[in-house]
């Protein structure tokens, strides 16, 4: 069996096995229903994190300031020294994120896919992105001019 088609709506899709498989369909010899995709369940499925914002205590400041940077779209420069929390702040960053819109769930798995970062299995980004900068990272790299030192995954 091929792999299945994940959020594309109000598209006909017949997934195939094989090159064979495709011939036959496509000549007319093979009968196939169009595969349907129920996005809502599939968001409700993959959009799990390990992670919560609800889980950080103490830190209120901190806290508000990620609520509003994360409902305005607005970045966030933490600074401290270690062990005082940015990096556990920022992990949970992503869990009070606005939720993806399918098309914005499409565009961001074409991406992830094209550059290989789609993970084994995940048919689909339902979360928004989130790829925390390494402490080394240049004022340049930050800001996406370098390229070195960025990402830590």
């Amino acid at each position: 069996m091929g792999k299945r088609p994940r959020g594309v709506e109000g598209l006909d899709v017949y997934p195939v096995g094989s090159l064979a498989e495709a011939v036959g369909f496509l000549s007319g010899q093979v009968d196939m229903e169009p595969e349907s995709i129920d996005l809502e369940k599939v968001f409700r499925q993959l959009s799990h994190m390990e992670e919560d914002f609800v889980g950080v205590k103490g830190q209120d400041y901190a806290k508000r300031a990620l609520l509003i940077a994360a409902a305005g779209g607005h970045n966030v420069l933490m600074i401290g020294p270690p062990g005082t929390g940015k990096t556990l702040l920022a992990k949970r960053l992503p869990t009070i994120l606005p939720p993806l819109t399918p098309a914005e769930s499409l565009e961001t798995t074409r991406i992830y896919s094209a550059m290989g970062l789609l993970k084994p299995g995940q048919p689909l980004m339902t979360f928004r992105p989130f790829r925390p900068p390494h402490h080394s990272v240049s004022d340049a790299g930050l800001v996406g001019g370098e390229g070195k030192g960025v990402i830590t995954e």
